[in-house]
């Protein structure tokens, strides 16, 4: 039987990495916002580089949230038992 009782808190890279996620993506959104302005006032050249800095953010940010999470998961969140059915405490 596994020792369900162990509970570890998530590491600061976890959590650096967590929040860079998150700043990432807001930022990407932001970047997007630039790009439609750029669009909107005929600046073509500028337009792309927003769109590709804006994507290469976003896969970023999102690859970053699912490190943080899926550690947070799989080493519990603190206060919580791992996600296992049927195990009591």
């Amino acid at each position: 039987m596994t020792n369900t009782t162990r509970h570890e808190r998530p590491t600061t890279g976890s959590r650096i990495a967590g929040w860079i996620g998150y700043a990432c993506v807001l930022a990407s959104i932001a970047v997007v916002a630039m790009a439609l302005f750029a669009a909107g006032d005929g600046y073509a050249g500028w337009t792309v580089v927003a769109v590709v800095i804006a994507a290469a953010l976003l896969s970023t940010g999102v690859a970053l949230i699912t490190v943080n999470l899926r550690h947070r998961r799989l080493r519990g969140s603190g206060g919580t038992s791992t996600h296992e059915p049927g195990v009591l405490d």
